[in-house]
């Protein structure tokens, strides 16, 4: 930038002429370099390019092309009613020339097509119907633009036969149309995402899916018998579900879900399933697995034990089928490796109905929440639990043996509905007996109406919470506490429970406090605890019609191995059992006071034969 004086000093005469001296110079400079970059630009090759210069919306470049184009293949004076092409109408947007008009057309929507696949694609599945004339070649087709680009591929509304397996790739959304059904024609499951000769690790394969609409998909297990499944995801990071119905599955599973991550399955009715060979009890309509082995996942690979994780099963039915019964279970893991867990299993607000085995089985699963479900007519209800220490599923991803089980945390079980269990508990978290504790279990808000076996079992658990449970016609137990400590079952409810309305037993229940529970016509004792067991609290519950079912049960019996813990103003009501309170001769520093048994119990209100019992509300010092 140049500057020129503009206030002058007119005196002294001296001062004036150096200011006009200066200007000059400074103008001259400007000048020259005025003249300067002149000369730069007329020698410039790119100063005046026509492609730098834009008019109506697209370079000169541009204009200057289609027009010469155009000039060159025009037909002089024609009227436009002969019967010529007019060789201008081959002229395409980017000044191409082509043979006939035709060539032309189709070039210009090749390259606005060519545009459009750059962005997400919406594809309709009914123009490769008409190509192929085969649903499944034409799906596949479709299929593998995923290949290049997102698809969204629309599948409308008929019915189709798959022949063969299908495989999708990553960002595929699918929306199988209300009134479209895909039927299996072929021996083998039905949708896997990669190909065979793919391997990929963690959860770096084909995700980002999206399967969708309100069509069904129906596997024919009741035609094809033999196994197979409808959906086998691996490797994949972002699956969604929803909106759909899965049908009638032979020995496999609706979905196998092995080593996925952000897994959401939503609003899906799995119905009819069939083990015709007798060696797929286990089967579940959502599979929870890891990449253990190929016999575990068989489509590829690789088999580096990558887990599931933060899946989402909810609002979902799980049920028979017009052709076929229900499923073993409605979601479930059963392989694991050692150091490695599921996490993040959140299965909410389904409707369970007439699974055969556990409705929900948990193998390894870590930060579990299971809310708001109804089970009706199942076998059993919710099992969390860890494997076994001989079992393969401890050995390490080499296969060496280890000898151990590893720990899981946070099972939350909470509001959800139980009726009919015919074979097993409503609810079981299941530990490891001298080896392994499932550690911060809460139990809480459960309705469970008709049991064979127990309502709420925990078994070699630590720091746990049965609480606000509601229990009526229970098989066995009311609530089973087995090896586990510093835990709370309080403010249940219980009535018509066949065994003892609250049992701890076979030891290691230290720092355990049954308090403020109702419990009604019960078969064995009220509360019964047994076993090398410190600093359990028996406190504030009310007990009716206890011992109904012989002579050898109490409404509150401590057994042998019970020492320094309490019985504290509970309540027994009724003549049905032996005892109001039965203290045995191998307890011993039991406190216990307050409680009110007058006329509780056939043969007497309170038998103390403890050793060392604590019969006064001073403090123990």
């Amino acid at each position: 930038m140049f500057n020129l004086k503009k206030q002058h000093t007119p005196s002294p005469h001296s001062k004036l002429i150096q200011e006009l001296n200066d200007n000059a110079r400074t103008t001259e400079n400007a000048l020259n370099e005025l003249n300067r970059a002149d000369e730069r630009h007329q020698q410039s090759e790119t100063a005046h390019k026509a492609e730098h210069i834009t008019h109506r919306g697209k370079s000169v470049a541009h204009w200057l092309n289609s027009y010469w184009s155009r000039l060159v293949n025009l037909i002089v004076n024609h009227d436009g009613d002969d019967v010529k092409e007019v060789v201008d109408g081959r002229v395409a947007l980017d000044a191409t020339i082509h043979p006939t008009l035709n060539d032309r057309l189709e070039y210009d929507f090749d390259q606005f097509e060519k545009k459009v696949n750059d962005m997400l694609s919406v594809v309709s599945l009914q123009p490769f119907l008409n190509k192929y004339g085969n649903f499944t070649k034409a799906l596949q087709a479709a299929l593998d633009l995923s290949k290049n680009r997102p698809i969204w591929l629309y599948i409308p509304p008929g019915g189709y036969t798959l022949r063969e397996r299908v495989r999708i790739y990553k960002n595929t959304h699918i929306t199988l149309q209300a009134g479209a059904t895909i039927k299996r024609g072929f021996v083998g499951s039905m949708f896997v995402n990669g190909d065979s000769n793919e391997s990929f690790t963690g959860y770096n394969g084909h995700g980002n899916l999206i399967i969708d609409g309100q069509g069904t998909i129906d596997s024919m297990g009741h035609e094809i018998k033999q196994q197979c499944s409808i959906f086998g995801f691996a490797h994949a990071s972002g699956i969604i579900m929803r909106d759909l119905t899965l049908k009638n599955v032979c020995g496999g599973h609706a979905l196998d879900c092995a080593g996925n991550e952000n897994v959401m399955i939503d609003n899906v009715t799995f119905e009819g399933f069939a083990d015709y060979v007798g060696d797929r009890w286990f089967s579940a309509a959502v599979q929870v697995d890891l990449m253990r082995s190929a016999s575990n996942f068989g489509a590829f690979g690789a088999y580096d034990h990558t887990p599931t994780r933060n899946i989402t099963m909810q609002n979902c039915k799980i049920r028979k089928s017009a052709e076929l019964g229900g499923y073993p279970r409605a979601i479930d893991s059963h392989t694991s490796t050692d150091g490695v867990l599921y996490s993040g299993i959140r299965f909410l607000n389904n409707k369970v109905y007439d699974c055969t085995e556990w409705a929900v089985s948990g193998n390894k699963w870590q930060d579990v929440f299971v809310d708001g479900n109804t089970f009706e007519n199942c076998s059993g209800g919710v099992r969390t639990l860890l494997p076994s220490v001989s079992s393969v599923y401890t050995q390490d991803k080499n296969g060496n043996p280890t000898g151990r089980v590893n720990k899981t945390k946070r099972h939350t079980i909470t509001n959800n509905k139980f009726i009919n269990m015919s074979v097993d508990h409503a609810i079981q978290v299941y530990g490891r007996k001298g080896y392994q504790t499932i550690d911060h279990v809460a139990i809480k808000g459960n309705q469970i109406d008709g049991t064979t076996r127990h309502g709420i079992h925990v078994s070699d658990v630590k720091h746990f919470v049965i609480e606000g449970n509601n229990m009526e016609n229970i098989g066995h137990h009311g609530v089973l506490v087995t090896r586990s400590t510093r835990g709370k079952v309080h403010h249940n409810t219980g009535r018509d429970i066949q065994g003892n309305g609250v049992r701890i037993e076979e030891g290691n229940c230290d720092y355990v406090s049954v308090d403020d529970n109702t419990l009604e016509e019960i078969g064995f004792s009220g509360i019964s605890v047994s076993g090398d067991s410190d600093y359990v609290q028996v406190d504030k519950n009310t007990i009716m019609n206890a011992g109904k079912r012989g002579d050898d049960y109490d409404f509150i019996l401590f057994m042998d191995g019970v020492k320094n813990s309490a019985v504290r103003n509970n309540t027994a009501i009724g003549k049905t059992g032996r005892y109001g309170m039965y203290l045995t001769s191998k307890c011993s520093s039991i406190q216990h006071y307050g409680n009110r048994l007058k006329g509780a119990g056939k043969v007497s209100a309170l038998n103390d034969k403890s050793v060392d019992p604590i019969r006064t509300v001073e403090n123990i010092t």
